[in-house]
């Protein structure tokens, strides 16, 4: 700001001095426009121009545009007086070679700030915010902030979907910081990330909606890459979008807001691979006859015609948390039902009526075409119509259901497939 000011204010004499009428003063007035420049172009060169020159300095053009500086001083050069006497041609001389000078060294500074810095420049940019965060203890406070959750909300128990929740949340509070709004704004196209992070945006939210959060999304997948079910900060793109944005007037907010919520969401994803570690150490422990179980389910599942929301995929996840091996962990009534749905299946030769009774749920949810009946849905995963009838006892509003089968249903009905509100297929 301060060098604004002082550029502002010699544009503005320089300016004046052109206009000025002849007069006693207007030959001290160049000199001692001179010796401003002389005193500012050293401490420009020396505090900007050189740290630009080897390292990225965010705030160096904060609240000035130096190129926009260097052109509005080029516009008046050179400068001419009206009816100069003999004593003002050598100060105006000097006026206009110190112009000069001085409109380069900006234009050098313009440049500087505008170049590509190296990669490993960026990467320390980032790097230096997160020490920054931490010096701070802004981790710390993530930290806390999360185990109070987890003790509050969660009473120190949290399920996979509590975790994924919290760090959707977390990331829509970082969406609505603005980081992102002015490339949403213009952004017409972006890209489905379908198999990442479920957002439900409240109908009546007045700043995110439900057409535009994966356009945020999007955004924040410019700077995060997404692997083994987690988001990660690329430090390259992290340092070169704080950069490219450091004139914004809430840059430093949003770069911290940045790093807070990448914080906060490598608390829950840290938790919520130690629950998948978990996941497999109790597929680990099955017995032989109960993995060959889930393989005749997958199979099973690999045979039927489904319509969406339902998958393949998606009915083999829904089986495996109904049982107990998925990614939620059941406790109390929901691993009672798991321990009934287990002995359903282990029941000599009734995996295929539990199968067929799980169709009739299934088609009650409209899962196959509607045209399908009973014998056709037999038909698709046996190859007969044999004992097609188990398929309506296992329809949801089948009244005389089986009380075994009853017990499960509640259980079958916290996991199956869903559409969330927005569009986007969920569990």
């Amino acid at each position: 700001m301060e060098y604004n000011k002082i550029l502002t204010g010699l544009t503005n004499d320089v300016s004046g001095l052109r206009e000025r009428r002849p007069s006693a003063g207007r030959r001290l007035l160049a000199t001692s426009i001179v010796a401003d420049m002389d005193e500012l172009m050293p401490v420009l060169k020396s505090e900007v121009l050189d740290r630009v020159s080897r390292e990225i300095v965010l705030d160096a053009d904060e609240g000035i545009d130096y190129a926009s500086r260097a052109e509005a001083l080029q516009a008046l050069q050179p400068v001419v007086l009206k009816n100069p006497a003999d004593d003002e041609e050598e100060p105006c001389a000097q006026l206009n070679e110190r112009l000069e000078a001085l409109t380069d060294l900006l234009f050098s500074i313009a440049d500087a700030l505008d170049r590509h810095y190296k990669d490993e420049d960026y990467i320390k940019l980032y790097d230096d915010e997160v020490r920054m965060f931490n010096k701070r203890h802004g981790r710390k406070k993530a930290k806390r902030s999360y185990e109070r959750w987890r003790e509050k909300e969660c009473l120190g128990k949290p399920t996979m979907e509590d975790l994924e929740d919290y760090r959707a949340e977390k990331l829509m509070e970082l969406f609505k910081t603005g980081m992102f709004d002015e490339d949403v704004a213009t952004r017409r196209r972006a890209k489905h990330y379908a198999d990442e992070v479920v957002f439900q945006v409240s109908e009546n939210d007045d700043q995110l909606s439900a057409k535009n959060i994966h356009k945020y999304y999007y955004c924040l997948r410019t700077i995060c890459d997404y692997d083994d079910q987690g988001l990660k900060t690329i430090p390259l793109q992290a340092g070169i979008h704080f950069y490219t944005h450091r004139q914004h007037p809430a840059a430093a907010e949003y770069r911290k807001a940045f790093v807070e919520c990448m914080a906060a969401v490598g608390l829950v994803q840290q938790e919520m691979v130690e629950m998948r570690k978990r996941r497999e150490m109790r597929l680990s422990e099955l017995s032989d006859s109960r993995r060959g179980i889930l393989e005749r389910l997958a199979e099973l599942a690999g045979y039927g015609e489904w319509v969406a929301p339902a998958t393949p995929e998606k009915i083999v996840e829904m089986l495996n948390n109904v049982l107990g091996v998925g990614m939620y962990e059941l406790t109390g009534e929901e691993a009672a039902m798991s321990k009934v749905m287990w002995s359903m299946l282990e029941q000599t030769g009734n995996l295929r009526v539990v199968w067929q009774n799980l169709i009739g749920y299934f088609a009650e949810h409209r899962f196959f075409t509607d045209t399908l009946g009973a014998p056709a849905l037999n038909d698709m995963f046996f190859s007969n119509t044999d004992y097609y009838q188990n398929i309506d006892k296992g329809r949801p509003s089948y009244t005389r259901k089986s009380k075994k089968w009853a017990q499960v249903q509640p259980l079958l009905d916290r996991f199956v497939p869903r559409v969330s509100h927005w569009g986007q297929d969920t569990l």
